[in-house]
């Protein structure tokens, strides 16, 4: 203490043979030296001060004098341990203590107070307002500000965008954007528009560097758009389709009587008719689709947006595929929709107005894809969000167009997250479990193995005990006993058998088209589809009375579509 004093006033002491001035008071009063004087710089009490040249004047007895506002500042400088102002440090001074001052603040994580302390017993004194001009000039920061945490999410983003994780450290310590998020009270989506990303500071760091991107993705309105399509993905995921607790498959059956799906599935309907010339009844079709569309707005769900973008990567005629986009984004414009889903529309729909459709195609298909691959852990999304997404991927329709791609995504559907989470108990949701399943092993192994089935007839076994909504599952089972039978019917080289596993096969098939033979129910549309596969399978095997004869029936069962139809209300699998 005696030696941190002495620093400070040293070029100040006074010469000994002055006089000593003290803080100003009245002349008729003696005062003591002031207590906040080093003893060393005050005479002992036994001796005589070197002043007193007579030794008969009191050593307090002494002209007062008022000291100069240099003097006060001195003193106070003393109590504070901080320096004068007038007394700045040159950069180069701030430049040899840097590592050191790093060192303390930064490495080991101290108080400015208790490192302003440390260095002024090393001689080296600042104030505090000194020492944070110099922290913004180094970048030494210990905190997120708005800047910082923008150019992190920007950064993020882009990562995310091609289904990278990403940690980012400051002085080595990793940063917590979502504490800075959940302290301030806001969302990423609050902050910063989808662009690229701004250069980090100096003191943040990525814990990798950036993969190598896939050729689609160097321009930076590809990357903007697909990392838009993955962050709607993720805020959707967090708005609770159904209760988390919900087995995993459950929800995509609930999601069955949900006015989205059915719009989406009329405009399916109307995509297949138009592709057959019956443009009357798909016109209608159609307009029915797009009256509920924009519920996807009203009641967003991570479903919803999935099922659309397979939706239009499978559609045949291209002319509604633009129209679906121009009016998800001009419904969004026009009610002025700030939303991440209404920008995401928007900005579909400039790009497909600015680029090739086979080009804009490539592209939604490769953001689909990534979707179905991201890791939950690492992007932010909720625990076994993609199992819940995988009957999705297996909605049937009349005609696949693209059946490769189609085929493509279904192959990155990973059965073994369906076990991981709760196991249903209700008939209901055991028999959804075991249908997806059944069109996840089915799909992936082109239908062969005894699993399938077996699978197949307990699907069919559990639907006798399960009072209503009972068609798709009978559809799924019958379906992949007729697929079954026909990979055994290709596979055989025995006549007989070769026979026999074609009857089976288009035997199941009949049993498929006979539930909607006469009738029209939206959707069981993809019955249609099953009829035409009934009539290629006749005429493979040679029988071609009876493909001539399932065309016949193909060209009936359209004829019963009405052409004013109307959609009515679907019930929910509970």
């Amino acid at each position: 203490m005696h030696s941190d004093f002495i620093f400070t006033v040293n070029n100040h002491a006074p010469d000994p043979n002055a006089r000593m001035m003290l803080p100003y008071r009245t002349p008729s009063v003696s005062t003591p030296v002031m207590q906040t004087m080093s003893p060393e710089l005050s005479p002992p009490a036994s001796e005589p001060s070197p002043t007193d040249s007579s030794g008969s004047s009191s050593k307090h007895d002494v002209e007062p004098v008022k000291p100069s506002a240099m003097h006060l500042q001195t003193v106070f400088s003393s109590q504070t341990g901080e320096a004068h102002p007038s007394q700045q440090h040159s950069a180069q001074v701030w430049e040899s203590h840097k590592e050191e001052i790093r060192r303390l603040y930064l490495d080991e994580n101290r108080p400015l107070k208790e490192v302003m302390a440390i260095m002024r017993q090393k001689g080296f004194r600042a104030t505090v307002r000194m020492y944070k001009s110099r922290f913004d000039k180094w970048g030494f920061s210990k905190n997120n500000s708005k800047k910082d945490v923008i150019a992190m999410l920007q950064v993020q983003r882009q990562r995310n965008a091609v289904g990278k994780r990403t940690t980012f450290r400051r002085n080595g310590k990793e940063v917590a954007i979502d504490a800075y998020l959940k302290r301030k009270g806001i969302s990423q989506y609050d902050l910063v528009e989808p662009g690229m990303a701004e250069k980090l500071p100096e003191n943040l760091r990525c814990l990798t560097p950036p993969p190598e991107s896939p050729k689609a993705l160097h321009a930076p309105g590809n990357l903007s758009l697909q990392e838009l399509i993955l962050q709607c993905a993720r805020d959707l995921a967090w708005n609770w389709y159904c209760p988390p607790d919900t087995p995993l498959v459950a929800c995509a059956a609930h999601y069955r009587g949900d006015e989205v799906r059915c719009a989406i599935t009329d405009i399916t309907n109307a995509d297949w008719l138009f592709s057959v010339g019956h443009y009357e009844r798909g016109g209608a079709m159609c307009e029915q689709g797009f009256k509920s569309l924009h519920m996807i707005f009203k009641k967003p769900s991570i479903y919803g947006l999935l099922h659309l973008l397979i939706t239009v990567l499978d559609a045949s005629n291209k002319g509604i595929v633009k129209e679906v986009w121009r009016y998800l984004a001009a419904y969004a414009a026009t009610v002025r929709i700030d939303s991440p889903l209404g920008r995401l529309f928007q900005a579909i729909w400039k790009y497909l107005s600015t680029h090739d459709y086979e080009e804009y195609w490539e592209f939604i298909f490769e953001c689909t894809e990534k979707l179905l691959l991201i890791e939950e852990q690492h992007t932010g999304l909720p625990a076994d969000t993609l199992p819940r997404l995988y009957p999705l991927i297996f909605i049937p329709r009349a005609y696949q167009y693209r059946s490769e791609p189609y085929r493509r995504l279904q192959s990155r559907c990973d059965f073994s997250r369906l076990v991981q989470g709760p196991m249903p108990t209700a008939i209901e949701e055991l028999t959804v479990f075991q249908a997806t399943e059944l069109l996840i092993l089915g799909n992936q192994t082109l239908w062969q193995g005894e699993r399938v089935f077996e699978l197949a007839n307990t699907v069919l076994e559990n639907t006798k005990g399960i009072a209503y909504n009972t068609e798709f599952f009978v559809y799924i089972a019958l379906t992949s006993l007729a697929h079954y039978h026909r990979n055994q019917f290709l596979l055989s080289e025995d006549p007989v058998a070769k026979a026999t596993n074609h009857q089976l096969s288009v035997h199941y098939l009949e049993q498929i088209v006979s539930v909607m033979e006469g009738q029209w129910d939206p959707d069981m549309g993809y019955l249609l589809g099953e009829l035409e596969r009934l009539e290629h399978w006749y005429r493979d095997a040679g029988d071609i009375e009876q493909a001539d004869a399932a065309h016949t029936r193909w060209k009936n069962a359209l004829e019963a579509i009405p052409k004013d139809f109307v959609r009515g209300h679907k019930g929910i699998l509970h």
